[in-house]
């Protein structure tokens, strides 16, 4: 079964936070309290929080039918999530293109986007 629009921007947020091989305190914070707030069904609930307990990858395919402005406001929280542990390692910054990439994200947007996050260096 494939998993649930929001799982999979939880699975994101959480690939990003996991870049840089250790889910620091604030990162996972910001997840759990995104797992109790989110539309999610028990089982997806249970699913997003093995997240916190390790690493995880992008979603090979995700989010296909979500608008442009939908896939900046998920890149843009991921960009946040990547700083939230005031730590920007090469890892995040790595995972962060690829997302763009996956999000088709245009550069010239991204750029717009990083700019307005503190810490998170082009």
């Amino acid at each position: 079964m494939a998993e649930s629009q929001i799982l999979s921007v939880i699975r994101v947020w959480a690939a990003v936070a996991w870049a840089d091989g250790v889910l620091a305190e604030a990162e996972a914070e910001g997840l759990r309290r995104l797992i109790r707030s989110a539309d999610l069904t028990p089982e997806e609930r249970s699913g997003a929080t093995r997240y916190l307990d390790q690493r995880t990858d992008l979603p090979d395919v995700m989010l296909t039918n979500v608008n442009p402005e939908a896939r900046r406001g998920i890149y843009r929280a991921a960009c946040r999530m990547a700083v939230v542990d005031h730590v920007f390692a090469h890892a995040e910054r790595k995972m962060l293109d690829r997302l763009r990439g996956m999000l088709s994200i245009p550069a010239d947007i991204a750029v717009e986007i990083e700019a307005d996050i503190p810490g998170l260096e082009p």
